[in-house]
């Protein structure tokens, strides 16, 4: 399987760590790479909703993105705020997102003055992936989507309950930092990648 990371400002070196863990080698992006080349690309970010797009737009990638939407062959998991891009718009930012999945992204309201940060392990509730219901993943966010229903295969409640995995066709997003989740976050990883994703 031919893996590719995206360096836009998220834990690079723990996801390719993480996944040499897993068994699979992942090559970090350099502009000679095209992304429909690879069967499985990793989008991860860290900061504002406008940064990842920034970054992403310095390396001439915004495009490329959008395109995998078209694609039967090639997966995009985008995590942290590689997840929130995924969408059309964010509270946070001005800038537009890639568009790939219909939804908003939107801050926590917090009663009574209250931090609206979510930071640390949560659980996340799920029909769509029975192993992983009620386990505990390390989240750090003040934002979070709001999408169709159709598209969600976890929650979590932080305030509110929100979309912790996402999933159109061949895009996933993950809320949620896998690579900072010890023993879940590897048997997520593996379970993306032999059985959601389905590339051996």
């Amino acid at each position: 399987m031919k893996i590719l990371i995206i360096n836009s400002g998220g834990n690079i070196l723990s996801l390719k760590n993480i996944l040499f863990h897993c068994g699979f080698n992942a090559k970090i992006y350099d502009d000679r790479d095209i992304l429909k080349d690879f069967d499985l690309v990793f989008l991860p970010g860290i900061g504002s909703f406008d940064k990842v797009i920034d970054n992403l737009k310095k390396i001439k990638l915004i495009e490329q993105l959008k395109n995998l939407n078209d694609s039967n062959k090639t997966y995009l998991i985008g995590i942290c705020a590689g997840m929130q891009i995924l969408f059309d718009s964010s509270e946070e930012g001005k800038l537009s997102g890639l568009g790939l999945i219909s939804g908003k992204v939107k801050k926590f309201l917090s009663p009574k003055n209250q931090a609206s940060l979510h930071m640390g392990w949560n659980e996340i509730y799920t029909k769509k992936l029975k192993d992983f219901d009620k386990k505990k993943f390390y989240f750090a966010h003040n934002y979070y989507v709001e999408c169709d229903s159709d598209y969600i295969l976890s929650t979590s409640n932080h305030f509110i309950k929100f979309p912790s995995i996402v999933r159109k066709k061949n895009i996933i997003g993950i809320q949620f930092h896998p690579e900072k989740s010890h023993r879940n976050g590897i048997n997520l990883i593996n379970f993306l990648l032999k059985s959601v994703v389905d590339v051996t």
